[in-house]
């Protein structure tokens, strides 16, 4: 199967599970249900903790992970794979709950058939690959939040700093990933992360090769508020539609970089026979500001040619 052909069986792959899960979308995520915050309120406003919290646990579940060992594929080298991700995230807490009539998700009202809030996400990806000169590599990913309309774009870099050319010592990489989010009606949200990871491959008779890796990243998000309006079910009302303490309409303030920064530690497992990879990672974020960790799972499905 050509480079083409893989590419557009990647897009198709997530064309269907886009248009599988679009028929309803239960999980677009409404600010509105965080509670309107105070006019000028600072990060100490109840509701716009809710709002971090929720913003750092989407950011850490949508974001890009390495899902790939410390060395880099070579000059010639090119990956292509799909992945299956769940992300856990703390559907009992407040911030995804909503408070009393107005739901986080949207889905969660009646029109929407009243579903609840999950107890992790499913997140399918695309990840594709691309080796070059000097122990570097590039790539490309889109990651979809299942029953919803967000999706997560996002460009990424590596460089090996040793490649395991001395036997039974690691490989050593680094590497750098920048993402945005689409499809969300009230949040604008970047993210970038930067780690560092080790990896050691194994051979297993002569057949195939198993490769251990590990890592820790850095990862920040910016995140700004769309406009909310929170009365949108009423009337509209010229003297309504308007901010202030007196409108119905407000914004949260900007989650900066230096306010957003969250770690991540991450393993993984790699399997590889002739041109087929199998791949699993785990993932444990910790919001910085509330010690609140999300757990991730990832099974990834490559070739390598």
């Amino acid at each position: 199967m050509g480079r083409t052909r893989l590419v557009a069986f990647g897009f198709a792959w997530m064309t269907m599970a886009v248009s599988a899960t679009a028929l309803a979308n239960p999980y677009d995520i409404s600010l509105r249900g965080l509670g309107r915050p105070a006019t000028g309120a600072g990060l100490s406003d109840p509701s716009v903790q809710r709002y971090r919290a929720l913003t750092s646990e989407l950011a850490l579940a949508l974001a890009p992970r390495p899902l790939a060992p410390a060395e880099t594929l070579g000059i010639s080298g090119f990956e292509f794979s799909l992945v299956n991700t769940l992300a856990d995230i703390h559907q009992n807490q407040d911030y995804w709950q909503g408070q009393a009539g107005e739901p986080v998700f949207e889905g969660v009202l009646p029109s929407h058939g009243g579903r609840s809030v999950p107890s992790n996400f499913w997140v399918p990806s695309m990840h594709l690959r691309k080796g070059l000169p000097l122990s570097t590599e590039i790539g490309i990913n889109g990651s979809y939040l299942a029953f919803s309309e967000m999706f997560m774009m996002g460009v990424e870099t590596k460089m090996a700093l040793h490649e395991s050319f001395v036997r039974y010592f690691p490989a050593l990489s680094v590497r750098a990933a920048a993402s945005r989010l689409f499809g969300a009606s009230d949040i604008d949200m970047f993210t970038f992360e930067g780690d560092g990871m080790a990896s050691l491959a194994f051979g297993i008779g002569g057949m195939a090769q198993l490769t251990p890796y590990a890592g820790y990243g850095i990862m920040m998000a910016h995140v700004n508020s769309q406009v909310i309006d929170e009365t949108p079910y009423e009337v509209i009302n010229i003297q309504d539609q308007k901010g202030g303490a007196n409108g119905s309409l407000y914004t949260f303030p900007t989650l900066d970089w230096n306010k957003n920064r969250h770690g991540r530690i991450f393993g993984g497992l790699r399997l590889n026979v002739a041109m087929i990879e199998i791949l699993y990672e785990l993932d444990l974020g910790k919001v910085n500001f509330n010690s609140k960790q999300v757990l991730s799972h990832s099974f990834k499905l490559g070739l390598d040619v």
